[in-house]
């Protein structure tokens, strides 16, 4: 992201904040929003301490207030998740909060390993991917529409000293916002 000009940030899933500290040194106006309060207060301690400004939204993307009704310039969700609804909500929400002219960012884990078959036996999955919103969908819902245009959506290698299990590449989508929704 560092070919943008510092603007409105949103940082979704922010968790305990890399991702909006590291925006707001760089100049950006940052709302870290998260489902978990502590994950809040901890985001705004280590703001506090390196004297950033950081705006936290205690929310959960499916909730009927999203983001406060408000757009950004950049919009990210970096291995976020939130659950699917049926009538997509979060992902609304989601896509509501970019502007016009606004980049969305989406980071996930690649999950291509999970549509192997598994032995119970041997390995029980913990995660069942259905129940969430993914980047698929979310890159499903961009690409139907033509108020937006899709600059990357690719995998790729973890970078060199991640930490990690089973996840060995990202998907990465990389949108740009033409135009509102019409309703």
């Amino acid at each position: 992201m560092t070919d943008l000009p510092p603007g409105r940030a949103l940082d979704v899933g922010a968790g305990e904040g890399a991702d909006a500290l590291w925006l707001a040194e760089r100049g950006w106006q940052v709302t870290a929003s998260d489902i978990s309060s502590r994950a809040l207060d901890r985001i705004r301690a280590e703001a506090q301490r390196r004297g950033l400004d950081v705006r936290t939204l205690h929310r959960d993307a499916n909730e009927p207030a999203g983001f406060a009704d408000e757009t950004y310039d950049l919009v990210s969700l970096q291995y976020g998740s939130f659950q699917r609804t049926p009538e997509q909500r979060g992902l609304r929400n989601l896509l509501d909060a970019v502007a016009v002219g606004g980049t969305l960012l989406v980071v996930g884990h690649d999950l291509t390993w999970l549509q192997q078959p598994s032995d119970p036996a041997e390995q029980t999955r913990m995660y069942d991917p259905e129940a969430y919103v993914g980047i698929d969908e979310i890159a499903t819902a961009i690409t139907a529409s033509d108020d937006w245009r899709v600059d990357v959506n690719e995998t790729r290698p973890r970078p060199p000293g991640a930490i990690s299990t089973h996840h060995v590449d990202d998907v990465v989508l990389r949108a740009v916002r033409l135009n509102h929704r019409n309703e």
